[in-house]
């Protein structure tokens, strides 16, 4: 369930960085190095680097204890068929991570569903679906992200849930605290991907912020941005609501990387003090 940074610096221009990761390759943007982000090694304001974003989804998703990174740099100083590259493998370990329990009373048609509710989640598993997979080659965000709304947390990511005492997917985002009406702001820049009205989710939006990296906004009261448009960081795109499986107002809000839900809290700027009370159970 975590997000990590992968990142290629150097001192002399690149042609090109590729990322393999859990069986998915990423081409990463080369830029000149931004200063802020060269707490990793690199001499400050000098050179190019290039970042790509990569995550760890939940046990259960994933088979086997390590898994191989592998960057491709590609200097453009070779000769004839040598193109200059150079490659890096390294064995990213998983490490145990114990999820607390969560349960919840809620609509009895949300647990158990009529054979038209569950035609139409199927039919919107698949929209989604679909829509996760037309993620923009280019990257547009950066770190650190915006939070969406500034409530607390109530539901942490990777909560074991159990609706009206039956058992159901882990909590793939995080439920933020809001009152009915509020803004909520997207997380990076980026473009709308999605939007929609689900059966489980309600009003939905999903922002690409470029190289698989999609952001989710559930439950919403109303939608503020078209399928197709940019977004900046910040911008207001809706507003919290109760629609969908909700048993109150408040904003779900979650992370996919290259196809992987991760915990989006680490990546917000200054996260507030009772998320590392959270995370220190």
């Amino acid at each position: 369930g975590t997000a990590f940074v992968a990142r290629v610096h150097a001192a002399t221009p690149l042609k090109a960085v590729r990322v393999r990761w859990l069986d998915q390759e990423i081409r990463a943007d080369v830029r000149p190095v931004v200063p802020a982000m060269t707490g990793s090694g690199g001499p400050g304001g000098q050179g190019v680097e290039a970042l790509v974003l990569l995550g760890m989804g939940m046990r259960g998703k994933l088979k086997g204890e390590t898994f191989p990174l592998r960057v491709t740099v590609e200097t453009g100083a070779g000769k004839g068929k040598d193109d200059g590259s150079e490659r890096l493998e390294v064995q990213v370990r998983r490490r145990e991570r114990k999820f607390p329990e969560q349960r919840l009373t809620v609509t009895s048609k949300y647990v158990t569903l009529s054979e038209a509710d569950q035609a139409r989640a199927k039919r919107e598993r698949q929209e989604v679906n679909a829509a996760l997979a037309r993620s923009d080659a280019r990257r547009f965000w950066s770190l650190p992200f915006t939070r969406p709304v500034p409530g607390e947390v109530t539901s942490v990511f990777g909560l074991r849930r159990f609706f009206n005492n039956q058992p159901r997917s882990p909590h793939s985002g995080v439920d933020l605290d809001g009152q009915a009406g509020e803004s909520v702001r997207a997380m990076a820049d980026g473009k709308v991907l999605l939007v929609a009205e689900h059966f489980f989710s309600g009003h939905s939006i999903y922002l690409d912020h470029g190289q698989g990296v999609i952001s989710q906004y559930f439950h919403l009261s109303s939608t503020a941005v078209r399928q197709g448009e940019r977004v900046v960081a910040g911008q207001v795109v809706g507003a919290v609501g109760k629609t969908g499986r909700v048993t109150g107002p408040h904003l779900h809000t979650g992370l996919r990387v290259t196809g992987q839900a991760v915990d989006p809290m680490p990546l917000f700027e200054e996260p507030p003090a009772e998320h590392a009370k959270e995370k220190a159970r």
